[in-house]
């Protein structure tokens, strides 16, 4: 990336007119002209970065992550699995998804790290300057229901099908009946057909994913449309939250 001039940067913060003032008082006063811009391109420097991270701490709230969780705190080494699929899960996390349009789907039982890597994945978009949301499939249905009672069904499926990336949660723990399933379809039909990355976490084999959905045709037609352009992460092994609980406190006698 070629490196903005003072100009640039002016006009990034919305100093319309600045640059060509500062041309004109540099006409004005030569020798000091070099001084001067060294002084305003620190300013502006310190201004803009000031300006990203306040951007970025908006978007990582408007995600509703619950926790916060990054690439560096996983336990990549706990596990065949996970020592496995670092590489390319690293290489996905420098990845621009959204640009690309590459989801991710992470398979496996509970307490193997799918809902920490689809957070980290998040966060890391988040670091890009776009746009994410994080859900569980229970309370997105829970809301897109809600809102088809309300007839208030058409916003609700936009705060699904807008974000650069959406994170479904826990596809699997619930199953859902035949207008709940069909929502869903209308979010990652819609996401499908813009080419707007979406990652799950699910605790169910695809050949399972008839018993989340109502029916064959629901479940292979969400199944299709996540998996076309989208990382395939299968974790497998003995629970990391299992192996690692904390021992419960003992308790003296009376």
């Amino acid at each position: 990336m070629a490196t903005l001039t003072l100009e640039a940067k002016l006009l990034q913060l919305q100093f319309m007119s600045a640059p060509a003032a500062l041309a004109a008082w540099g006409e004005r006063h030569p020798a000091e002209r070099g001084r001067v811009r060294e002084v305003l391109e620190g300013l502006v420097d310190r201004e803009l970065a000031r300006r990203s991270e306040q951007q970025v701490a908006a978007r990582i709230k408007a995600a509703r992550f619950v926790q916060l969780q990054t690439a560096d705190t996983f336990h990549f080494d706990y596990s065949p699995a996970t020592r496995k699929l670092r590489s390319r899960y690293l290489n996905l996390l420098a990845t621009d998804c959204v640009a690309e349009g590459i989801g991710a789907l992470f398979v496996g039982g509970s307490g193997l790290g799918k809902t920490h890597l689809a957070r980290a994945l998040g966060y890391a978009q988040c670091q890009r300057g776009r746009s994410v949301l994080f859900t569980s499939l229970a309370a997105m249905v829970n809301h897109l229901s809600a809102a088809e009672a309300t007839k208030t069904l058409h916003r609700a499926l936009k705060t699904y099908q807008s974000p650069g990336l959406l994170v479904i949660d826990e596809v699997g723990y619930v199953s859902l009946r035949q207008p709940e399933s069909h929502l869903v379809f209308q979010v990652l039909s819609v996401r499908h057909d813009r080419r707007k990355p979406t990652a799950v976490t699910t605790n169910r084999t695809f050949g399972e994913w008839n018993q989340i959905f109502a029916d064959d045709a629901v479940a292979h037609a969400i199944l299709d449309r996540l998996a076309e352009r989208a990382e395939v992460f299968h974790l497998e092994g003995t629970s990391y939250r299992e192996t690692h609980r904390r021992p419960a406190p003992k308790v003296s006698p009376s």
